[in-house]
């Protein structure tokens, strides 16, 4: 008889497989991937559509890519962003020299994820993990990215999320946030007023790569009674400065080679 622990479940190696090929290849056509799985492609559709729909995986354009859900399990799939340790390192950098909460965060599935975090000497405020999903409206790292996204995808994730209220001071109208958006288009920046925590606020910056398309946001958070106008605008010059050098440096960085 077979040893007991050398049973496992075909269907679950089937989905690591998928996961496995995704990981070298995507993103990544159906037939493509069952080709070179040598799977039939009715079987990869069907493991491939239960990673969409528990948001493990997602589909784009009729191609398939892991989803930032795995930083949740344990952060490996950072390892995709080609400015990922510099990313990194520059947070951390942040929330020393502040002293403040850092972050950055990325859309996926028209929600912000944070993709990297780090809590200065003196941070005070929330305890939101890495790999956190939330409402873009609700946070300067989330509006920041999203007034620079595509019109298109801007109203697609407004119609697929609605305008769901976090606070008292969340935007719920469509035409309060386009408003906003359009000034965070033209001052450069965008500011969270205790919209998604109570007192808590902050300031975040778009990261751009060289096809000025927004890849990654950029910020500093922390209680309301610190950050004031005066002390935010301090924290936006910052903020600026390790915005630049960042899509600097990330031009010298190659696609998929930096480790998380």
């Amino acid at each position: 008889m077979p040893s007991q622990n050398k049973k496992t479940i075909s269907a679950v190696e089937t989905t690591l497989d998928i996961l496995a090929a995704l990981g070298k290849l995507e993103p990544i056509g159906l037939s493509d991937l069952a080709s070179h799985l040598d799977i039939p492609t009715s079987t990869v559709f069907i493991h491939l559509n239960t990673l969409v729909q528990r948001d493990y995986v997602v589909k784009e354009s009729g191609q398939y890519r892991r989803s930032f859900r795995f930083l949740e399990l344990g952060g490996s799939v950072r390892q995709r962003l080609d400015i990922g340790r510099l990313l990194r390192n520059k947070v951390e950098e942040l929330s020393r020299e502040t002293g403040e909460i850092a972050g950055a965060g990325i859309e996926e599935n028209g929600q912000r994820v944070i993709l990297y975090r780090s809590s200065g000497g003196k941070a005070a405020g929330d305890e939101i993990p890495i790999g956190n999903h939330t409402e873009m409206h609700w946070t300067s790292l989330g509006k920041v990215i999203l007034a620079h996204l595509p019109v298109e995808k801007r109203n697609e994730i407004v119609a697929n999320h609605g305008l769901p209220k976090g606070t008292d001071n969340t935007l719920s109208s469509r035409s309060d946030l386009a408003a906003a958006l359009e000034r965070i288009r033209d001052q450069g920046y965008a500011i969270d007023d205790e919209e998604h925590l109570r007192g808590v606020r902050g300031v975040a910056v778009p990261i751009f790569n060289d096809e000025q398309e927004v890849m990654v946001s950029l910020g500093i958070t922390g209680p309301r009674d610190r950050f004031t106008s005066r002390y935010m605008a301090n924290l936006l010059e910052i903020l600026r400065y390790t915005k630049n050098e960042i899509e600097v440096r990330s031009q010298y960085y190659e696609y998929s080679t930096i480790d998380g």
